[in-house]
């Protein structure tokens, strides 16, 4: 009987025993599937996106301006090359011949005035019928058209600047004859300038009329905005054409430039990255590794920009408001691993 006790004391040691160091395996194993990491905190922050552009710089205004009436150019006051205000006269167009034209419609006017004035007074009275009185007023009608056209001949003799602007070109020089039709100068506009770019279909829906851009020309920087939107495509490039608008006082800026164009897209929330914290996972998505819930998750994400020291990226799956991002140990660890973490710098 002692022998059968004795035997199952030393069985019940041996199941116990066998239990414990079971136990104390199971705990190594967990001790060693736990990971280290260290984490910081990441928090959303407001982002634009700059999309960039190549372009060239273009004159808002080009005008060709041109003779309307005959004649021969009897002064000239302008030199290719510089700028001129508004209503500056630039040419004048010898007016003789006009001058005397209008003085011989005003004398004609003068008389077909007198003989409506006095069949209106026979009609008053009876003595004209209303049929003459109507060819009197059709005839000073006449005259009167044919002396405001005189008038306006002699008007043109003098040629203006339409707007100010700079003399691109000359065509014409002190003792020329102009027909009617003839181009005299080309005139610019540079005040303000355009600059003109191709926007693809994928970022045509992003630009806006009003829009704030930056502009790059010879390492100068200025700010314009977006003036025009075309609504159209190229048959052949499938692009649209943008015009921004920048003011160039003192015409600082030519037409034909190389322009570099930044337009800035509307406040977005985005979370700033450094590039080595990205990592694909098995599929070959694109994503970064935090900690939630005591386990590594992964995260897809969707990169917003470069910028050179990082990106700016959006989640697609937001599991909190803030995230603690793994900053090292990231190599070591895969989505669903149990690890322990610390705040990089001791910084929560």
């Amino acid at each position: 009987m002692k022998i059968l006790i004795t035997s199952f004391l030393l069985l019940l040691f041996s199941v116990l025993l066998f239990f414990r160091d079971n136990k104390i395996e199971d705990e190594l194993v967990v001790k060693e599937t736990i990971k280290e990491v260290v984490v910081k905190k990441l928090v959303k922050e407001n982002f634009k996106k700059n999309l960039k552009f190549s372009g060239f710089t273009e004159a808002s205004r080009i005008v060709i301006l041109k003779s309307q009436v005959e004649g021969k150019i009897s002064s000239k006051f302008f030199e290719k090359g510089k700028a001129y205000k508004a209503g500056t006269q630039l040419i004048l167009i010898d007016p003789e011949d006009k001058i005397a034209k209008l003085k011989e419609m005003e004398a004609l006017l003068n008389q077909r005035k007198k003989e409506y004035e006095v069949a209106e007074n026979l009609f008053k009275k009876g003595f004209r019928s209303e049929v003459k009185l109507s060819e009197s007023r059709t005839n000073f009608e006449k005259a009167l058209a044919l002396y405001e056209k005189s008038q306006v001949k002699l008007n043109n003799t003098k040629i203006f600047v339409p707007f100010d602007s700079i003399i691109e070109d000359s065509y014409v020089e002190l003792g020329d004859y102009l027909k009617k039709g003839d181009p005299i100068a080309k005139v610019v506009d540079l005040d303000p300038i355009f600059i003109t770019l191709n926007i693809t279909e994928k970022e045509i829906d992003k630009i806006k009329k009003g829009q704030k851009a930056s502009i790059k020309i010879t390492d100068n920087l200025y700010e314009g905005k977006v003036n025009y939107v075309s609504r159209i495509a190229d048959k052949l490039t499938r692009n649209f054409r943008v015009q921004i608008e920048l003011a160039n006082p003192n015409n600082r800026i030519i037409s034909g430039l190389s322009s570099e164009i930044q337009i800035g897209t509307k406040n977005d929330s985005a979370f700033f990255i450094s590039s080595s914290l990205i990592s694909l996972d098995n599929q070959g998505i694109l994503g970064i590794k935090v900690v939630f819930n005591n386990k590594v998750t992964f995260l897809p994400i969707e990169v917003l920009s470069d910028v050179g020291n990082g990106y700016w990226v959006k989640l697609k799956k937001l599991i909190d408001e803030n995230i603690l991002i793994i900053t090292q140990g990231n190599e070591y660890v895969t989505d669903g691993d149990l690890i322990s973490f610390t705040f990089e710098d001791n910084v929560q």
